[in-house]
């Protein structure tokens, strides 16, 4: 695969993912008019707790089921796609046991309220989660992106649909929106190598969303359900960022797992220079105008329902989060290429004792908003220990000059941001004078950009 190719299917998977997951963000304005921050602090927890037992359930089998099924022929794909599938197909029957004999003692656990019945709807989504993620990760490792996003937008619209119908039509409470996300979700040899290999990806998945779950964990014991409610609401805008990071992922791993990639040519320093000056455009575009898009009023109501602009504060935090966290996946090459899969769970221990820890110390004293402060340095310290093992490992060396220069841009956009107090005129500059230095720099090529997008 070509670094033309991989913009082109990283902008397809890019406007595929948004668009499948701008659903959350067209569903925001419904959930937080109807609902009281408390009743959105359950909906925050259900799905803090949904990816991580994701992870569980799929004991790392996505990545190792990638590592073999990219390089492998036909015959052998089959026999990779069937072994996993069956593994976790057998697997998870006990899971979905152990969440319905449980179901009240665990709602409690996860949600501080006894409702059994989300437990078990918790139960089946992640189950039927689990066995259709592998059919859709080999379509991004045949290249095929664009049957990926049909099926994907087809869940969206199932979901749109059903939050719609059940809580404006059927005026039915939060149960709906876990209801409608069910309904969205309706050889031994080769096996024990995909496993072996799947195994250290466990602990680095619990570890990935220990760091995911901490801060509103945290937040609950701390404080209460209305402030989860409302960090969870400021959350979710920031969280755009990593729908990027994750649409390039879909890509990049294919892309880096092809056997002719070559971690010593000038294509990796230059592929992780474009990437990082993207995401930092569109970091400031969050910086600059989510006040704008939450606070404007559509139809006499606003993005956000009122007691919800106190999330606005976290925005740029969560959203630099994951603007390290996709320098982070720009650095793991090395462990996939090197068969270093500890190194992944050991660099996700870090982090999540990083985030853990300074949540403890920052929310009693800064409230919400430190939780977002933890949350941004864990994942920035992630990344660079990352970056250190990968360079151990293959020897990679980027763009030190221009990655410096992108991240003194993010740093002069923040302070005008804060010194200018939120200028509109001095935003718009700032933007216009990001762009200028990217190009005059030739951080990003004109020449090279106009081929990838034709």
């Amino acid at each position: 695969m070509s670094i033309k190719l991989l913009g082109k299917q990283s902008l397809v998977y890019g406007f595929g993912h948004v668009v499948t997951r701008l659903v959350t963000f067209l569903l925001l304005p419904l959930y937080t008019n109807k609902f009281t921050p408390e009743q959105y602090g359950v909906v925050a927890l259900f799905y803090t707790f949904v990816p991580l037992l994701n992870i569980i359930m799929r004991y790392g089998m996505g990545a190792a089921f990638l590592k073999n099924y990219v390089p492998a022929n036909s015959e052998e794909r089959v026999s990779i796609m069937t072994n996993v599938i069956v593994s976790l197909f057998i697997s998870g029957i006990p899971f979905l046991a152990l969440f319905y004999f449980f179901r009240v003692d665990l709602a409690y656990v996860f949600f501080g309220v006894v409702k059994p019945s989300y437990v078990v709807i918790m139960g089946v989504i992640v189950f039927l989660d689990t066995i259709w993620s592998i059919p859709m990760l080999a379509f991004r490792a045949e290249n095929r992106p664009h049957i990926f996003i049909t099926l994907s937008l087809l869940n969206v619209g199932i979901t749109l649909f059903c939050n719609l119908l059940f809580i404006i039509v059927f005026k039915m409470s939060i149960g709906s929106i876990f209801l409608s996300n069910l309904i969205s979700s309706s050889s031994i040899t080769k096996w024990k190598n995909i496993l072996s290999f799947a195994l250290p990806f466990i602990p680095a998945g619990l570890f990935a969303m220990a760091m995911e779950i901490a801060d509103r964990y945290i937040l609950k014991l701390l404080t209460d359900l209305e402030t989860v409610g409302i960090y969870n609401a400021g959350y979710k805008i920031g969280v755009l960022m990593l729908l990027l990071v994750n649409a390039f992922n879909m890509g990049w791993q294919p892309y880096f797992l092809e056997k002719n990639f070559d971690s010593q040519s000038k294509i990796y320093p230059r592929i992780n220079t474009i990437v990082l000056s993207v995401l930092g455009f569109v970091w400031i575009t969050l910086l600059f105008w989510t006040d704008e898009l939450i606070k404007t009023k559509i139809f006499g109501l606003t993005f956000f329902g009122a007691e919800f602009f106190d999330s606005l504060l976290i925005v740029p935090w969560i959203g630099l989060s994951y603007f390290f966290y996709g320098f982070y996946l720009l650095q793991t090459p090395g462990i996939f290429l090197k068969n270093r899969p500890k190194y992944a769970a050991w660099t996700r221990l870090f982090g999540a004792f990083v985030n853990i820890g300074l949540c403890f110390l920052f929310i009693p004293i800064y409230g919400a908003i430190g939780a977002a402060y933890a949350t941004c340095i864990s994942f920035a310290l992630m990344a660079l220990l990352m970056y250190s093992i990968n360079r151990y490992l293959i020897m990679v060396e980027l763009e030190v000059r221009n990655l410096t220069i992108i991240f003194l841009l993010l740093v002069i956009s923040y302070i005008a941001f804060i010194f200018y107090e939120d200028s509109s005129i001095i935003n718009l500059i700032m933007m216009c004078f990001y762009v200028i230095i990217i190009f005059y720099y030739k951080i990003i090529n004109i020449k090279n950009l106009y081929k990838i997008l034709t």
